[in-house]
């Protein structure tokens, strides 16, 4: 159910209810046995509007269901996972039955709009970045392409600025608290320099400098996108510094075929050590492999099948991950899709040695 409304004085509202359930078969730990569960989000989302000014306030109710799964050490270890934000943003966990229940706040953020000037306040994304599969320079809210869902990150605790210095460049300033009250500064500064969007970054924090760059454009009239982004960086926790960037193309083909191909290179790899080991101040960027290519496939069959198909593979092993996905429209506001994360190479290997994992969802707007 989406509501919208206007109120007196012109206050625009609109409230939308969601939620998508996941049926897993999962690997047991160590095993190789499987384990069903069921994961439910249900989530709502408020937004408001008066003349320039807005505020966004969205959160999540979530349970899994499936005593096994639930008492398994990867779901353990996955429940510790917190975002870096100096008030937590999740409720303790209840437990019923065979599952546990927690309520989580996703966002919640307000501020003023105009043709010249953007400054948002509170529990928010703050996106850095122009790649499809990886943003290393996304010191933020970096996503992990191997995850379920991949763009569901936790949000930062921020005030962000965007000085809008003409129709094609900006400049963005951010000042995030984390969770031992230090804080992490980020500058941003964006044009339009003859052929390509071009951006300079500059992060900064106690434990991780970085300088990085974005650049995104259109090679000549032919429909295909280029872009890279990089970033160097100075881990001062692990006391290492290193250059981590992709390059990427898109084209979309007239019978609705999408085609995106990454590469990630890395100056530095981890492979010679537990990753979940290291402290560091750049976490997502602890990558087992110099470099990483990526191919993301779209193609919608028809107006209600829509399928996607993503591998990964690396370099420095072979080994590969892959996440094919079929979505069904059953409704304007239901989809039912079905899915898996799939790994191959030799045993060893960066992927080799995990089971796969098979799903179905099914996402409702109410």
């Amino acid at each position: 159910m989406i509501l919208a409304g206007t109120l007196a004085g012109a206050v625009e509202v609109e409230t939308t209810f969601e939620n998508s359930n996941f049926l897993i078969a999962a690997p047991e730990d160590g095993t190789g046995k499987r384990l069903w569960y069921d994961y439910d989000r249900f989530r709502a989302t408020a937004a408001v509007r008066e003349g320039n000014w807005f505020a966004t306030a969205i959160g999540d109710i979530e349970h899994t269901l499936g005593q096994d799964y639930v008492n398994s050490a990867s779901y353990r270890a996955a429940s510790l996972l917190r975002s870096d934000t100096p008030v937590p943003t999740q409720t303790g966990t209840t437990h019923y039955g065979e599952g546990e229940l927690y309520a989580q706040l996703y966002r919640l953020y307000g501020g003023y709009a105009d043709g010249t000037h953007r400054v948002s306040l509170g529990l928010q994304k703050v996106s850095m970045g122009v790649g499809r599969l990886w943003n290393p320079t996304d010191l933020f809210n970096p996503k992990n392409p191997l995850a379920l869902e991949p763009d569901e990150v936790y949000g930062v605790l921020a005030l962000a600025y965007t000085y809008s210095l003409g129709e094609l460049s900006q400049l963005t300033l951010v000042a995030a608290e984390r969770e031992d009250h230090s804080h992490k500064y980020a500058g941003r500064i964006k044009g339009f320099l003859r052929v390509a969007d071009v951006a300079l970054n500059v992060v900064r924090a106690d434990d991780v400098t970085m300088v990085g760059y974005e650049v995104e454009g259109e090679w000549g009239e032919s429909g295909i996108a280029l872009r890279s982004e990089g970033g160097w960086f100075h881990d001062r926790l692990l006391g290492q510094s290193f250059f981590q960037g992709i390059a990427g193309v898109d084209y979309t083909f007239e019978n609705s075929l999408s085609l995106t191909l990454e590469w990630l290179h890395s100056s530095r790899s981890f492979a010679d050590a537990p990753l979940l080991a290291l402290v560091s101040g750049t976490p997502a960027n602890l990558v087992r492999s110099g470099g990483y290519g990526g191919v993301a496939i779209g193609y919608e069959f028809d107006a209600l099948l829509y399928g996607t198909f993503t591998t990964i593979v690396s370099a420095g092993d072979g080994s590969r991950f892959c996440s094919p996905v079929l979505s069904y429209s059953l409704a304007d506001d239901a989809t039912l899709g079905a899915g898996a994360l799939l790994y191959g190479g030799a045993s060893g290997s960066e992927f080799g040695d995990y089971e796969p994992t098979w799903y179905v969802n099914l996402k409702i707007t109410f």
